[in-house]
Order: structure tokens, then sequence, then C-alpha cells
């Protein structure tokens, strides 16, 4: 399924994998969490993949996106999984965070914990 600047895929049971693409446009979130969140629903997911492999830095701006659309997703029972993170995003992320974030992270589908 395409949303504006992501492809979502049903992977499994419940599991959903985003892809951004280089037309994400964060700054109308809201739309976007819309589209996003009754996707999830109608699929009746319970885990989020959101694939940041092609995301070289996290700053303040995409921070507050994948915060904003983790905190969305907690509320429809969703939990937001961010994998394939590269180590200059990590670095970004790291100097961004006050507390733990809305979001779990896992270097890929596999290597996940806390399974429900």
């Amino acid at each position: 399924m395409n949303i504006g600047g992501v492809h979502l895929t049903r992977i499994g049971s419940g599991d959903m994998l985003l892809e951004p693409t280089r037309a994400l446009d964060i700054s109308d979130a809201g739309a976007l969490l819309d589209s996003i969140l009754a996707c999830l629903q109608r699929e009746r997911s319970l885990r989020l993949y959101y694939d940041l492999a092609e995301l070289a830095v996290i700053d303040a701006a995409y921070f507050a996106w994948l915060e904003a659309l983790a905190r969305a997703c907690g509320a429809i029972n969703v939990r937001m999984v961010c994998i394939h993170m590269q180590p200059t995003a990590a670095f970004g992320l790291a100097s961004l965070l006050r507390d733990s974030p809305a979001f779990e992270t896992a270097l890929d589908m596999q290597s996940r914990h806390g399974e429900p």
C-alpha cells in the first residue's frame, strides 16, 4: 500500500513494514498519521516495523515524527519497532534522547526483543 511517501506491506500475522521513500513529507504529519493508522487498523496490526535503512541522519524534526507516529500507534495498541538504523542515524538519535523513546529499536526483524 502506498501512502504519501511510505510503502506499507503486510509481512506476517499482525506485522506491517513501513518503508519511507524520498517523497515522505513529514510537514503534514497529521494527515499522514491518519492514513497510516487507518491502514494499521484495517489490517488488524499488532506491530509496525519502521525501516530506517535509507535514512542517514535523524534530526530533531524526524525524531518528532517518529515519536508522534509511535505514540499514535501505541494509542491503537500497535508496537512500533525501528529497524535497520544506520550508525550515523543512531548517533543523531542518541544526541536527541532525554528519555526512552516511544518506539523500540532492533537491528532487524529477526533480532527483536520482547515478543508480545
